[in-house]
């Protein structure tokens, strides 16, 4: 179906526009969700909404040119063109980078494998494992004997922990020499010296770290299940303290999950999505800040189904704002990821689900956001319109958004309507289902989207382009369902508005 013109003559209407949409709310009964302005969805796949209070289509993937078809548990890059990841297949884990170093079988198959990056360098962990490295030229085993199972670049030093038998100690490396530690530190006096803390007495011997994140160049966030600590890192390590302002009562889930968003540090926990940052109203204590009340039901069954919560990782995407967490299912080929989209202030937290390729981790570095998933390693494709591409292996699973029941603005009354109108741009086509807040099918209608000149420039204030549909039936709530079909990679969908033109009544 083409574009309509359809327009009833010398009828009496009102209506009832939708826009400025928001991401997913599970808080409410799905009949008491319906806000018109600034409406949530109940349901977005492989879609989500943007700061403008856009729906959009997710983004296609393209197989990266180095990548193997295994899947990748691990990614990182150690340049602005190059990555190294960590792939499985049924016998290990193996280390390799995209100009084909490699290292086979450093790890068995079910090992969980974190990178971080220090002093030009990818660090790479596992439990109980000597660490390695890996410069862009070759993989090197680290000449340090310890056997952390994670670690985070801190005031020139690496600190790490996650020790199989010392749960609760952190080890920091000598400034600007991450293959020294204690034991190999000669006896010096010097503040340089590789130093360690032990935290037992401050959470008791039961519990044990979680993870690592920093913040502010200084502040260390150390992780455990149930609470965290942060520790002012000093160039000097007889400066270090304990953060007196900073009072976090919640732990993390893994060290996977824990991300850099600007001057925030983003983590997982086992009720949801998390914050630190500075008090806005004092400026001087740190305080935590929970993001995701609104899909909390959701959240805690993809934690719920996690056979491993360890392996819950995440990735930050700078340029979109949006925090990105892969929950593994059980097999280990699957997985779920729940994205966050959200501005400064954490004023507008949208969130959506999606399942194109799969991921399990991911990296991002200046403008690339690429996704280690089940089947390679995948890099998002910044072109708004895909069709000619040229790219390899183009990958994208169908966009489903689905509304709560939308009363028109009265509960309880019955509406006769008579049309449909969406304000939407791109290119290729979709569909909206309707029914009843019975659940009873209603209507169906197929948009068809054609590029018009200047589309591909569109930014804060896109072109908006009108299709009206005759709509002629009688309810009291409406659901819709956009979609695109299983196998339509092309389609770009964005969806401004949407209104109901209802019958007037005498």
């Amino acid at each position: 179906m083409g574009r309509l013109t359809y327009s009833p003559i010398a009828v009496k209407s009102l209506s009832k526009t939708y826009y400025g949409f928001r991401g997913i709310d599970r808080s409410r009964d799905i009949t008491a969700l319906e806000t018109e302005e600034d409406q949530n969805f109940y349901s977005l796949e492989n879609c989500y909404v943007d700061y403008r209070g856009q729906l959009i289509r997710d983004p296609a993937f393209f197989l990266h040119k180095s990548s193997s078809r295994f899947p990748i548990k691990a990614i990182r890059f150690y340049s602005r063109e190059g990555v190294v990841y960590a792939e499985t297949d049924a016998a290990a884990t193996h280390l390799r980078s995209d100009r084909d170093h490699v290292v086979l079988s450093a790890y068995d198959k079910d090992a969980v494998v974190h990178m971080t990056n220090f002093k030009g360098q990818v660090h790479i962990f596992s439990l109980d494992t000597k660490m390695f490295k890996y410069d862009g030229f070759q993989f090197s085993t680290s000449t340090a004997s310890i056997k952390p199972a994670f670690g985070v670049p801190i005031q020139r030093r690496l600190a790490v922990a996650g020790f199989k038998d010392r749960p609760t100690t952190i080890e920091f490396s000598r400034v600007d020499n991450p293959d020294i530690f204690l034991e190999e530190e000669a006896t010096t006096a010097e503040v340089t010296r590789a130093a360690f803390i032990d935290i037992s007495n401050l959470i008791g011997t039961a519990d044990q770290i979680i993870g690592l994140g920093t913040f502010e160049a200084n502040r260390l966030a150390v992780f455990t299940q149930d609470q965290t600590l942060v520790y002012i890192i000093d160039p000097s390590f007889e400066e270090w303290q304990l953060d007196s302002r900073a009072n976090l009562r919640i732990g993390c889930i893994s060290h996977g999950t824990i991300i850099n968003a600007g001057s925030d540090l983003l983590f997982c926990s086992r009720r949801g999505i998390h914050s630190i940052m500075r008090n806005e109203t004092n400026g001087l204590t740190i305080a935590e800040a929970s993001l995701s009340d609104e899909i909390e039901p959701l959240y805690q069954e993809l934690v719920r189904t996690t056979p491993d919560p360890t392996t819950i990782s995440a990735v930050f995407d700078p340029d979109e704002q949006t925090y990105h967490v892969f929950f593994p299912r059980a097999g280990g080929r699957f997985t779920q990821r729940l994205s966050m989209n959200f501005r400064s202030g954490y004023e507008m937290v949208n969130f959506q689900l999606g399942d194109t390729l799969l991921p399990r981790c991911g990296t991002f570095l200046g403008g690339r956001l690429m996704f280690g998933t089940s089947d390679g390693v995948y890099e998002s494709s910044s072109r708004t319109f895909l069709q000619d591409t040229g790219l390899s292996d183009l990958r994208r699973s169908p966009m489903v958004a689905e509304t709560p029941v939308l009363w028109l603005g009265d509960f309880i009354g019955t509406k006769r309507t008579h049309s449909f109108v969406i304000q939407a741009t791109g290119k290729g086509r979709f569909f909206i289902d309707f029914t009843d807040e019975d659940g009873r099918d209603m209507h169906s209608i197929e948009v068809v989207l054609e590029r018009i000149a200047g589309d591909e420039r569109w930014g804060d204030a896109p072109l908006k382009h009108d299709f009206t549909f005759p709509f002629n039936h009688t309810f009291r709530g409406v659901r819709m369902r956009f979609r695109t079909e299983d196998k339509d990679v092309d389609s770009d969908v964005t969806v401004i508005s949407f209104a109901f033109l209802m019958h007037k009544e005498k």
